[in-house]
């Protein structure tokens, strides 16, 4: 029973530690699902998630009107543009050069199993170079989400092929 009690104590000890009060954890694979379950924002080609449903609304309506407020969207919320990539917004301290945005690159199997692949701040990078690098030469004044700049048409990409994209998620099945 001592051993067991001790156990737990350590275990518990070690997650505080790790974790301090306000942190987030590092992103999981089961944060992440069907892109087309999320919510489009409304004449935008990205999808938005939050676990928190009246934060969700919040993330919604900025994206729908653009109104942005300084601290920009509510932190857990996950915006996707592309079911192999995520933008996680964290605490503002997660990433203070980013506005707080965590990104993620996924790896999706044919069966629908979903692989963290890497996440962080401007390390992570695609094709394109660091995300956050992009992200920041893009929509600074936007919380960084160039969709209200640039849209598709930046990524050269027409909204047609977006969707077809996120319609091959093959977590969607």
């Amino acid at each position: 029973m001592y051993r067991a009690l001790v156990g737990v104590a350590v275990a518990a000890l070690s997650v505080a530690l790790a974790w301090p009060a306000g942190a987030t954890p590092p992103v999981k694979p089961e944060d992440f699902h069907c892109i087309l379950d999320g919510v489009k924002a409304e004449g935008k080609n990205f999808y938005i998630f939050n676990r928190n449903k009246r934060k969700l609304a919040h993330a919604v309506k900025m994206s729908d009107t653009g109104e942005l407020p300084k601290h920009g969207y509510p932190v857990g919320t996950i915006l996707q543009i592309f079911p192999g990539e995520a933008m996680v917004k964290r605490h503002r301290h997660y990433n203070p050069d980013g506005n707080g945005w965590e990104f993620v690159k996924l790896s999706i199997t044919a069966d629908g199993q979903t692989q963290v692949v890497a996440s962080g701040r401007a390390e992570v990078a695609n094709g394109f170079g660091s995300c956050q690098g992009c992200h920041q030469r893009l929509a600074a004044a936007h919380d960084l989400v160039c969709e209200f700049v640039v849209g598709t048409s930046g990524l050269g990409l027409t909204p047609e092929q977006v969707a077809r994209i996120q319609a091959a998620d093959p977590r969607c099945k």
